[in-house]
């Protein structure tokens, strides 16, 4: 595979092609499939939705970790949704982007603390096993990029990816992201600021190939919390242009954020939300473009999210 290094990045005020969803795979705490959960998250405020570890055949998965496990299940759930061979995902045409917000803390947890465990743990490796164990087991050997960080991340990512295909890159580009917090939970029970409703375990891919119409816009900023108005107002005017989004998905949590966010769409005429299933960090943005797909939900989609002082949106448009 070849590194990101070796793959530029779009230019920053590109506003690459929205490509075509072509498959989606979907595992989390509520069940797998992009429909799992809808009624079951009603009323939950907090804790933690874990999902099961799924059990794949082979050696080599013995001593894999859990998010290693999920990721492999995500992507070939993806690949087979979009009706697509082993053969036809193989070689230097497919690539990767993978984003999580938990895979750094549960390696080095898991490194430090979990001597009598037989899974190999790693410290910082995280971004390097999970989108490993993707490759070899489906033969890929395009591009990869590793992101770690929340929902803006992953609203990055599928900005990149937008990117790749369009400039030919790759043929087809898996988006996968993995929140595992088995090893973490308490770390984040000490950092509730940071996310709403029940902590969600699981994995999300997308299997994009390129578009022919449309755009992906994408903009970020970090802001503080004096500018939390200018900041969402300069982050959403850039995205939206003068569009009117039918499908508006939020993670932007801070109280200030969030009702700044919600008044500015109401503005717009847009007041329209994806029912939450919890907090799902990175998994996030992916969750709601799998389920919108599925739906045929009409675009342009908007999706926001926010990780620390970081402020994100992601308009797709066909």
């Amino acid at each position: 595979m070849r590194p990101a290094a070796e793959a530029a990045p779009p230019r920053a005020d590109s506003h690459p092609p929205a490509p075509r969803i072509r498959g989606t795979g979907v595992l989390t705490g509520w069940g797998d499939g992009v429909q799992a959960g809808s009624t079951a998250a009603a009323g939950r405020r907090t804790g933690l939705v874990p999902v099961p570890t799924p059990v794949l055949d082979g050696d080599r998965f013995r001593r894999a970790t859990r998010e290693c496990l999920l990721a492999v299940t995500a992507a070939q759930a993806a690949v087979a949704d979009a009706g697509l061979s082993p053969s036809e995902i193989a070689g230097p045409g497919t690539g990767i982007v993978y984003v999580s917000a938990t895979g750094y803390a549960a390696a080095n947890r898991a490194f430090l603390e979990d001597e009598a465990s037989t899974t190999l743990h790693f410290p910082y490796t995280s971004p390097s096993a999970v989108p490993g164990e993707v490759t070899i087991e489906l033969g890929i050997r395009g591009p990869y990029l590793g992101l770690m960080g929340g929902g803006p991340s992953t609203l990055q990512a599928l900005w990149w990816a937008a990117g790749w295909l369009a400039e030919g890159r790759a043929d087809r580009l898996l988006v996968l992201a993995v929140e595992a917090f088995h090893e973490v939970r308490d770390l984040f029970g000490r950092a509730r600021r940071l996310y709403t409703g029940p902590l969600v375990e699981g994995a999300a891919c997308l299997l994009l190939e390129a578009g022919r119409a449309g755009t992906l816009r994408w903009t970020s900023a970090l802001g503080e919390p004096t500018s939390v108005s200018s900041t969402v107002a300069a982050v959403l005017d850039g995205t939206l242009g003068g569009a009117r989004p039918g499908l508006v998905w939020s993670a932007a949590t801070g109280a200030g954020r969030a009702r700044m966010e919600a008044r500015f769409l109401a503005d717009r005429g847009t007041p329209v939300r994806v029912p939450r299933l919890g907090e799902a960090l990175a998994l996030g943005p992916l969750l709601a473009l799998a389920n919108a797909h599925r739906q045929g939900a009409p675009t342009p989609w908007l999706l926001s999210a926010t990780w620390r002082s970081e402020y994100a949106a992601l308009l797709w448009s066909t």
